[in-house]
């Protein structure tokens, strides 16, 4: 088993850079990819604009850097809901979605990370579930049109908490296009019983977020100070085949040491991953 492809998280890198830099300093730091990353701000939600300065930069820097975007984080739908009671609001998320698929497609990106909330910012009901399964169904449409894979990731707080959670989602909508994205620290971080969630989710995985978490922290953790089992983890994802991606998620908030951190960060998941078994010391698969 050759090592899996190491990603790293857009967050984690300088703000300051732009985007030739930050993609040469992912290169740099021995990362095979990057995922970009489309929240609620102003900023990253323009973007989906097909006359974005910044998407246009984007595209550039990929082509001549040769580092892919292997996979968007389309953490957007906690402020456009699919499951918000706001008929204005489901049709904005919709409209987030396709665009963040069509970028996808644009960029050649795999994978686009959709975030397990149902709802975020109004409270959670049978019928919030109910629609988000709706408005996930027809952004599934308009993936499988694309050839772009969604992934469901299970979230910190409300709504998905789980990979069983995710997978009767995604067993109810019955496309190959709809797979999971587990976030192996915020299973840890919600009390869940890792190598049980992470069984059950065989042969569903397309891609993992590591992090590393404590109950009450689902972020910022220091790799090694949480108490997410990794070793663990990497030895039972080995037992069942996994080679998909695994991206190191962090977040840089612009610290003076943030490139040191992130260096060190990739080194302890490398580790952990030839401890479980995950990564040999050969070329990146």
């Amino acid at each position: 088993m050759r090592t899996p492809r190491l990603g790293v998280y857009e967050k984690a890198l300088p703000t300051t850079l732009g985007w030739p830099d930050r993609l040469a300093l992912a290169k740099e730091l021995g990362f095979d990819y990057l995922e970009l990353s489309i929240d609620e701000s102003e900023a990253r939600l323009a973007r989906l604009d097909t006359a974005s300065p910044e998407r246009v930069a984007i595209l550039a820097a990929v082509r001549g850097s040769g580092v892919p975007v292997f996979s968007i984080c389309l953490s957007a739908h906690r402020r456009y809901a699919l499951g918000s009671a706001d008929p204005a609001i489901r049709r904005r998320a919709h409209e987030v979605f396709v665009a963040a698929i069509d970028l996808a497609a644009e960029l050649g990106v795999r994978v686009v990370q959709v975030a397990g909330y149902y709802v975020y910012y109004e409270d959670e009901s049978p019928e919030s579930v109910e629609r988000y399964v709706e408005g996930l169904a027809r952004g599934v449409d308009h993936a499988a049109r694309a050839g772009v894979m969604l992934g469901i990731e299970n979230m910190d707080t409300v709504g998905i908490a789980s990979l069983e959670a995710g997978l009767a989602i995604v067993e109810r909508i019955g496309s190959p296009w709809l797979q999971l994205y587990p976030d192996v620290g915020n299973l840890i971080e919600r009390g869940r019983d890792l190598l049980h969630e992470l069984a059950l989710a065989r042969g569903r995985m397309v891609a993992l977020h590591v992090k590393d978490t404590r109950p009450g922290e689902p972020r910022r953790v220091p790799f090694g100070e949480g108490v997410v089992p990794y070793a663990d983890a990497f030895a039972r994802l080995a037992a069942d085949g996994y080679a998909g991606p695994v991206l190191v998620e962090m977040w840089n908030d612009d610290a003076p040491d943030s490139v040191q951190q992130l260096a060190a960060a990739k080194g302890w998941v490398l580790e952990r991953m030839l401890e479980g078994g995950l990564a040999t010391e050969g070329p990146v698969a």
